[in-house]
């Protein structure tokens, strides 16, 4: 299997970090749907929407086509790498809509070389005008696919960030990567970080991130392969299988009242929590203390239901994957 080495200076070890990519998910799970057969894990997502109107076939959506290329590839603009764990659905359709004609056009033809869907020769024509279409489709597309099913993928991304940083303080990068998926070895001697690839003749399967950074992003509908991107203008990015997509699909457990196991005010404060939010605003929403907010929040994430997200100085409270469950 072909291989890709990057050296990652002490500069790139420095900014590694993790984030959460809806528009990746996005894109991946449109070719989940696609290609069904390599996806049986997301069976009861796959059932429910099969048939959505952006997949009736090529050439009726300029968004089916862009993610027609090698299973390998996408166009790079589709997904800018996200650089915050917080990072919306919205602030990377925006940096798409912004892509430069001649990133467009570059992309294209590294996806798709001399086989360009002749959906697409319009955007190679019009990169930017054709950009708001394709935005526009794929917003319609989240809305009805998976907008309704984000808490609870979301809940799994941040649950696999929370446990690979704790991984990376407690047991370093060495073990980190190893632990993320087979695929990815890191020598730390050297500084080199070697990735499986499927993609068959890499151009450059040797490269240096000369300070650039690596952004790790969990993914649902990655499974079970690694994807990543180096290409400049973009911070490099690998996407991984995130940790228990096996639990993801499971059905609801029942919604048995909480506040007798939780308590009141920890049960009223996970319920609150469907969205991060901060100690503040929690205390302001529920009229309690902060410090009483902070005190149930850590007997909270010390049982494994939430946990702490630091964005600079400020610090978001959300579920865990185990706490999300309770609410299915």
């Amino acid at each position: 299997m072909p291989t890709l080495t990057l050296s990652l200076g002490t500069a790139d070890l420095s900014l590694l970090r993790w984030a959460v990519s809806p528009a990746w998910e996005l894109l991946a799970s449109i070719r989940t749907l696609t290609r069904p057969a390599s996806h049986a894990i997301h069976m009861p997502w796959l059932s429910a929407h099969r048939h959505d109107p952006l997949l009736t076939g090529p050439g009726t959506s300029a968004a089916h086509d862009l993610t027609a290329g090698p299973p390998s590839h996408l166009p790079g603009f589709l997904a800018p790498t996200p650089l915050s764990p917080l990072t919306t659905l919205d602030d990377e359709l925006d940096e798409v809509r912004r892509t430069p004609s001649a990133v467009v056009r570059r992309d294209l033809a590294s996806a798709f070389g001399d086989d360009l869907p002749p959906g697409l020769a319009p955007m190679l024509r019009a990169p930017r005008r054709e950009l708001e279409t394709v935005v526009a489709d794929l917003r319609r597309y989240w809305q009805r696919t998976l907008d309704p099913a984000w808490p609870r993928i979301r809940a799994l991304l941040e649950s696999d960030i929370h446990y690979r940083a704790r991984s990376l303080t407690e047991r370093g990068p060495a073990a980190m990567f190893a632990d993320i998926h087979p695929g990815l070895t890191f020598d730390q001697a050297t500084g080199t970080l070697r990735i499986a690839s499927r993609q068959a003749g890499l151009p450059d399967p040797h490269r240096s991130l000369e300070g650039r950074g690596l952004v790790l992003v969990p993914s649902a509908f990655a499974w079970p392969r690694l994807y990543f991107k180096t290409s400049e203008p973009w911070v490099p990015v690998i996407r991984y299988p995130v940790r228990g997509i096996g639990t993801l699909w499971e059905p609801p457990a029942g919604t048995a009242d909480l506040a007798p196991a939780l308590g009141a005010t920890r049960a009223l404060l996970l319920e609150l929590l469907e969205t991060p939010a901060g100690t503040l605003e929690l205390a302001n929403r529920t009229g309690l203390a902060p410090g009483g907010v902070s005190a149930h929040l850590h007997k909270l994430a010390r049982a494994g239901l939430v946990a702490p997200h630091r964005t600079g100085r400020i610090v978001l409270y959300a579920r865990t994957a185990r706490g999300e469950a309770l609410y299915r």
